[in-house]
């Protein structure tokens, strides 16, 4: 059975691959740190939303096949594949590991450790 916290990752995967921004940014704090690739940082939901509606305009969907997750303490660490569906028909899969704090239940810095530029190419 999974923890509170790895059921929230879970979760909060689950609206990025239904493309609910909306849902998805109710997971982190107001200052959240969102780190992905190359891109600059971002902070809170609503730097999150930035960075997120652009890519939804260009991907059909986005879907990630966890392949292992683990708890420690407040943070989890969730190595995967991710899928980036894009609108051109077009599919890339290229591996990732999220590393993800949380505090008072909700993700306060999330830093994905992934090379996107094959899903732009």
């Amino acid at each position: 059975m999974d923890s509170t916290l790895v059921t929230s990752v879970k979760e909060a995967y689950a609206a990025v691959e239904s493309n609910d921004i909306s849902t998805y940014v109710q997971f982190f704090t107001a200052d959240a740190i969102y780190k992905v690739a190359n891109f600059d940082p971002v902070i809170g939901p609503d730097g999150i939303r930035a960075l997120a509606e652009p890519l939804v305009e260009m991907f059909e969907s986005v879907t990630h096949d966890i392949t292992t997750i683990w708890e420690i303490e407040n943070t989890v660490i969730c190595e995967m594949n991710v899928t980036y569906n894009r609108k051109d028909g077009k599919s890339v899969t290229v591996p990732c590991v999220d590393v993800i704090h949380f505090s008072d239940g909700k993700v306060n810095e999330l830093k994905a450790y992934i090379d996107t530029s094959p899903a732009f190419s």
